[in-house]
């Protein structure tokens, strides 16, 4: 039922073009999938593709959930009602800026674990896994009951930098095994038996002829087509990638033959409650939105780039015949340097894909039969001319060099940039009259051919063919600008929501609840708990009441510090971090709150302890070393902002000195390439993968063993080096470590709380409620800001909807109507208490102008 060859995938026999939009069932509520996925198909899309994940169904271990917003049966059985096929991708691992790659966190909490390898400690919790999921999936197969034509195989496998053809084949033989019979794929993770995908975003050549090269009898696919992109907390606004960027990367696609396309993402959703992951560096925490910046935005709302696909898979449905038949050539024709031409020639067809290099429009033309053609191109463009493709059995389109969503039995839209024009030449198979309004031109040769020369003016023109028989085409000749349906816009509020605010302190006490006890502090999952807060307490006694540097020697998340019931501040640096402590001589108490922000989701250091997991230390010191660099030998000192050419193995050395520690610590970029004294460090985290090799990774050593007193020399392999960010080293001693700490959970909903009237109050971590009421008259959409607040997570009517930090670039957040009544409850955790005067809660009617 489903085959393939070089050219493309066949379903039934026949071959199909495969135009997929990747919707993650658990981005957003059961109540809009629906919508989404008829909006998905609405918009051309044929497959849905969906990851899977692990941590998702089994919070904790032993305890699956498949009902409610995770009820994937539900999801596979609306793609089969809606006639979508689908991709499925339960991983084990899937990256997915997820928490954990998918992982659940109690995964590691299994002593000795290998993640991702053929570890039995690890495989017998996969085949665990497996026997949940898979029979799902198995249930769904087009074989089947389902619309399931494709299993992916893990995830990013070799980009992960570790090829273990003995873990592939186990996974792939344990699908097998539990009754998987559709096709097998991978993307970066080849395993004999499976179709290998690429990732990309540009790149489409180069992508190709790796599959070319190394899997010449497989039709080429794109799994991830990054046509968006995530946004971490601190960073910037990802909305870099114009529709009209997409329109030209999709034809690069179609020029190098891929007959898949996964658009990653075409709905993005929200990352809700505690489940958004973190990437590669040191403070890469996702945002609770997922929104990606693609076709159909968080609020299920279509955007500009869904308007562009639209079109773009109209186009290619009605040319499937040639492009999932076709031999990709180089073409003859003569054109000016800037632009280049590749044909695409297949049995019922060809096109020409002509590229403009420059930044401008250009107009040109070329020989084509012996006749020559002009065309128009806009900047940075691809233009597709259409050539000897049969319409029906009334004409053939000899070429086109206007753009067009298709020709269908009796109609046909041909459109290009307001003002400009282009050629249609048809070669007639029965006679027909042919009417063609002004401004457009038309000429007709005794053998039946019609040439058109066509303008796209501000006003459609429709040109029409009637033949003998009664029956007629007809072409609308329009501008793009035209042809673009507005997209809905949510400037106007239908309602804003007034809010009446109570506050309870969240008192930071460890005398009762589930406080454990140990030598140092848990992190999350030795103390057991999935995500949200920890606190941590500990004291410990001063010779005399002065400032002290505190270093903290492993946390993996912000943390407020509060010493003696006094807020002192937070830590936003990640690995290790040291502020100043004002302390009383005699006893203190030092009291630490930390929110889990998110587990990596790709790199080597999967599994990392989140939280605080090593003693702080008293009376350290902290040194930044990005300055006083030297190539060795001689010459001028040199800033890691700006790192010299570094020629063979020529060291590039930083001294410092020592003065009485005997413990160091090492954070920042580049440490995996670094020695301190002649000795390599010992990392405490590897997060260097195949993707960001031989670049400035970030990392955490220990140099503790290689620490001398006096000077000390660190060198850094700086070669393929040409900035770093952050290196920073951390001197304490062993003896200062503070001792016998207490964890406990904090900023638990559930929990009882003595609300109060909102009035002035210092740093201090706070809850606020408020009730509002809501009507879907108001409008289906509805956001919450949380303008003046500082950091922490909110709920509303129970449902946890996400983390917050005004830090951006996140400002709104989305509350699903679906979660919503005609009254309603809002709660919001402050980590610093700060007043709720600025937030608001908005409704919104989308309207287009």
């Amino acid at each position: 039922m489903i085959t393939y060859d070089k050219k493309s995938w066949k379903i039934h026999n026949k071959r199909i073009f495969i135009l997929s939009a990747a919707i993650h069932y658990f981005r957003l509520p059961k109540a809009e999938w629906s919508e989404v996925l008829d909006k998905a198909k609405a918009g051309g899309c044929n497959t849905i593709e969906t990851y899977i994940p692990w941590n998702f169904h089994e919070m904790n271990e032993g305890e699956w959930d498949f009902s409610d917003d995770k009820d994937l049966v539900h999801f596979f059985q609306l793609c089969a009602d809606k006639g979508l096929y689908v991709i499925a991708r339960p991983g084990p691992y899937i990256c997915a800026e997820w928490d954990f790659g998918g992982f659940p966190w109690w995964l590691s909490t299994k002593k000795g674990i290998q993640y991702r390898s053929a570890d039995p400690v690890y495989l017998q919790y996969v085949d665990k896994y497996f026997d949940q999921v898979i029979p799902i999936i198995d249930e769904f197969q087009l074989t089947k009951n389902g619309t399931v034509i494709m299993v992916q195989i893990e995830n990013e496998f070799q980009a992960y930098g570790k090829p273990d053809k003995t873990y592939m084949e186990y996974l792939r033989d344990g699908m097998m095994a539990r009754g998987i019979e559709v096709p097998f794929v991978t993307c970066y993770g080849a395993v004999d038996g499976a179709v290998e995908f690429r990732n990309f975003w540009s790149g489409a050549e180069h992508a190709a002829e790796i599959l070319d090269e190394r899997f010449g009898d497989q039709p080429k696919g794109v799994m991830e087509f990054w046509i968006g992109w995530f946004e971490q907390w601190g960073g910037n606004k990802a909305n870099q990638k114009t529709p009209e960027q997409l329109e030209r990367e999709c034809y690069q696609l179609l020029i190098n033959g891929f007959s898949v396309i996964n658009y990653y993402m075409y709905f993005g959703g929200t990352n809700f409650d505690h489940w958004g992951g973190r990437t590669v560096g040191e403070q890469t925490f996702s945002t609770t939105s997922y929104d990606y910046d693609v076709a159909i935005d968080e609020y299920l709302q279509p955007t500009r780039k869904y308007e562009v696909l639209k079109r773009f898979h109209s186009f290619t449905k009605w040319l499937e015949p040639v492009l999932t038949n076709a031999d990709q050539r180089g073409t003859d024709l003569k054109l000016p340097s800037y632009l280049k031409s590749q044909r695409v020639v297949s049995p019922y067809g060809e096109v020409i894909f002509i590229e403009n290099h420059r930044q401008e429009r250009v107009q040109s033309q070329a020989l084509l039969d012996g006749e020559t053609v002009s065309f128009t191109i806009e900047a940075n463009a691809v233009l597709p001319l259409v050539r000897h493709v049969d319409v029906g059995n009334s004409f053939s389109i000899v070429t086109l060099t206007g753009q067009t969503t298709g020709f269908d039995t009796d109609k046909a839209v041909i459109y290009h940039e307001e003002g400009q024009r282009s050629f249609l030449k048809l070669q007639l198979n029965r006679k027909a009259e042919v009417h063609c309004p002004m401004p457009n031109r038309f000429e007709i040769s005794e053998n039946d051919l019609v040439t058109f020369r066509l303008f796209h003016g501000n006003q459609p023109q429709t040109v029409q063919l009637s033949f003998e028989d009664g029956t007629s085409f007809s072409i609308e000749v329009v501008s793009r600008k035209s042809l673009e349906k507005a997209v809905p816009h949510l400037e106007k509020s239908s309602a804003i929501h007034p809010l009446q605010w109570e506050k309870a302190d969240e008192k930071l006490c460890f005398l009762s609840g589930n406080v454990k006890e140990a030598d140092k502090p848990l992190d999350f999952s030795s103390f057991g708990q999935f995500s949200g807060y920890l606190g941590y307490e500990s004291e410990f006694y001063a010779e005399e009441t002065k400032e002290t540097t505190i270093v903290f020697t492993r946390i993996e998340d912000p943390v407020l510090v509060f010493c003696n019931d006094q807020y002192v501040g937070k830590l936003s640096m990640i690995g290790a971090a040291a502020i100043e402590l004002p302390v009383k001589k005699g006893k203190n108490t030092l009291t630490c709150l930390v929110q889990n922000m998110g587990r990596f989701n790709f790199t080597q250091a999967l599994g990392e302890p989140k939280g605080m997991s090593e003693a702080p230390a008293l009376n350290g010191k902290y040194l930044s070393i990005r300055e006083g660099w030297q190539v060795e030998g001689c010459g001028v000192p040199h800033h890691l902002t700006n790192i010299p050419k570094i020629e063979g193995r020529i060291g590039f050395l930083k001294s410092f000195f020592n003065n009485g520690y005997d413990c160091a610590i090492l954070v920042g970029e580049g440490v995996s390439r670094v020695k301190v004294n002649g000795r390599s460090v010992k990392m405490l985290m590897e997060s260097q993968t195949a993707w960001s090799r031989g670049n400035a990774v970030y990392g955490i050593a220990d140099i503790s063993d290689a620490l001398k007193q006096g000077e000390n020399v660190i060198d850094l392999d700086a070669q393929n080096l040409s900035s770093i960010r952050r290196f920073d080293l951390y001197l304490f001693n062993e003896k200062e470590q503070i001792r016998n700490w207490k964890t406990k959970s904090f900023a638990q909903l559930q929990e009882e709380k003595e609300w109060t009237v909102v009035d002035p109050q210092t740093i201090s971590p706070r809850w606020y409620k408020s009730s509002f009421d809501w009507n879907p008259e108001n409008g289906p959409i509805v956001k919450i800001r949380l303008d003046g607040m500082s950091k922490g997570c909110f709920w509303v009517n129970g449902h946890c909807l996400g983390r917050y930090w005004n830090i951006g670039p996140q400002e709104e957040y989305k509350i699903p109507a679906s979660f919503l009544t005609q009254h309603n409850e809002v709660v919001i955790f402050d980590e610093e208490g700060m007043r709720p005067d600025q937030v608001a809660i908005h409704s919104y009617i989308p309207f287009v102008e």
